[in-house]
């Protein structure tokens, strides 16, 4: 099997040496016209461009593997264990090519962006010949401040004031995206339950964690950008700098051409945002500075403008699928049952996560001889707080299913079998239920895709009703639990929502 392994890794190099060749001669853009008969240069953005469709390429394929590797999961078997090691040690091994590549992409850009940097600095003056000045920035400078309005310069100072903390987020969110798919590596392989479950309670708090930093950073980047690009842009303007607004335009639309085509292996739109736009507000800040003959500020932002290109955007995501260990069994009849004194009816299985409906066979105040349950298996028995046992048949996926198996069991002769639902731990009856049904409301807002995505594939069976503009309904529900797991599942999918949890009676239904 590692032999396979590695044959498959092997495969999908070829296969992307394949894809860039037939495409090594796509014209690569050039941002500074002037430069186009360098052939230093010219090689450079040729070998970024081909690193680039490679790097892409393999993303594609790491991600059809992270897919194999979540259903190879769900088996649970001894050869899918094996089979799971195997392509783990493939997905590593691709993204290991994968750093290896985004390595070589940041030498190249620090080197493109050194040429184009050196060629536009040194054919700009300096602003009625300003003395060079050894210390000091723009934002301190006197002649920038005063060449704006005291509000935009105002606000410039503000936004100026949240970088640092803007930077640490995208940071962070990188740095927990590391964290994200070392746990994940160890989800996919756990072999319990009980061992999953610890492993994804660690999961979900990095990935909440990297929810919030998502959000806060788009909020605050959007601020500083539009702000920045704004005042910049102005002194510019203002001191007949058309040429520098010019490129720096040329560089925003292939930031945001970049980000289009990168829509496939872009891990974060807030992120993508940062890393694409923040060497842009650098450039402006350093074309500033050299206006304002302010060499060492030209030296800090160079080294700024590095620094933000080592952070990536271009990672594959990782959906993170709940693992439920929840084993299905229809029920069979023997002429002979399969329990006896040294196989008994084992203990009821709870779940701690997913659904499984089981039908009661009975209650009793002693333990019951299997002869009763006429040969019917697989069985399981609960014992209930009060001493009492409860009797239980097959495992089923859906209502629908259960219901079936309830009629087979009464054509067995059996009196009043009963479904009960076990929803992540939460046990419900729903013979006995009866009458009572449950249904979302949901408020605050419409219902984007992805919340759309959670109703039909969490409550297929469910309709899903406008009641208002920004006001919906979903039901029914045959228990608390699974509305209440939808509730939460929506919730998490958009934040803005209220749902809320109806418990209606058969009277209520009917008036409605």
């Amino acid at each position: 099997m590692i032999k396979q392994g590695k044959n498959i890794v092997a495969g999908l190099f070829l296969a992307v040496v394949s894809v860039v060749a037939a495409q090594a001669q796509q014209d690569v853009v050039v941002r500074v016209q002037a430069l186009e008969n360098n052939s230093n240069y010219m090689s450079l953005l040729r070998s970024d461009a081909q690193l680039r469709q490679k790097s892409d390429s393999l993303m594609g394929a790491i991600r059809d593997l992270r897919g194999e590797i979540s259903r190879n999961a769900e088996l649970r078997d001894s050869l899918a264990q094996v089979k799971g090691d195997s392509l783990l040690m493939v997905l590593t091994d691709a993204e290991g090519e994968v750093l290896s590549m985004r390595t070589q992409m940041i030498k190249l850009v620090d080197q493109i962006n050194a040429i184009e940097q050196e060629h536009v600095l040194a054919s700009m003056g300096n602003i009625g010949g300003a003395a060079a000045q050894v210390s000091g920035s723009i934002f301190t400078n006197e002649y920038f401040r005063k060449s704006l309005v005291k509000e935009d310069y105002d606000a410039l100072m503000a936004v100026q004031a949240k970088e640092q903390s803007a930077n640490e987020k995208a940071k962070s969110y990188v740095a927990n995206y590391a964290k994200i798919k070392e746990m994940y590596n160890r989800y996919v392989q756990a072999r319990t339950e009980a061992d999953a479950e610890a492993v994804y309670g660690e999961l979900a708090v990095v990935i909440d964690e990297n929810t919030t930093l998502e959000r806060d950073l788009s909020e605050a980047w959007s601020e500083i950008y539009d702000q920045k690009s704004y005042v910049y842009a102005y002194f510019l303007e203002k001191e007949g700098r058309e040429d520098i607004l010019e490129l720096t335009e040329a560089m925003l639309s292939e930031a945001q051409q970049e980000k289009l085509l990168s829509v496939d292996n872009c891990v974060s739109e807030p992120l993508a945002d940062y890393r694409l736009q923040k060497p842009i507000i650098l450039n402006y800040e350093t074309y500033v500075a050299k206006l304002l003959n302010l060499t060492s500020s030209i030296d800090s932002l160079s080294a700024a403008s590095r620094d933000v290109r080592q952070i990536d955007y271009r990672l594959a995501k990782i959906d993170v699928e709940r693992r439920s260990f929840v084993d299905y069994q229809a029920i069979e009849f023997h002429q002979r049952s399969p329990y006896t004194n040294s196989n008994p009816v084992p203990d009821c299985i709870v779940y701690e996560y997913g659904t499984i409906y089981r039908i009661l066979m009975g209650t009793y105040k002693y333990k019951q001889a299997v002869s009763i349950f006429r040969g019917a298996a697989p069985l399981c028995v609960e014992t209930l707080e009060d001493g009492r046992f409860s009797y239980y048949a097959g495992g089923f996926r859906t209502r629908s299913e259960a219901e079936k198996a309830v009629e087979v069991m009464k054509k067995k002769g059996f009196r009043n079998p009963q479904i009960v639902e076990w929803c992540d731990g939460y046990k419900t009856n729903l013979s006995e239920a009866g009458s009572v049904s449950f249904r979302l409301m949901i408020s605050g807002g419409t219902l984007d895709d992805s919340v759309r995505d959670v109703i039909e594939t969490m409550a297929p069976d469910c309709q899903l009703s406008r009641l208002a503009e920004d006001s919906f309904a979903v039901g029914m529900f045959a228990s608390r639990a699974m509305a209440e797991r939808v509730a939460q599942a929506i919730v998490k999918s958009n934040e803005s929502l209220s749902v809320d949890v109806e418990e209606l009676q058969a009277e209520e239904e009917e008036e409605e």
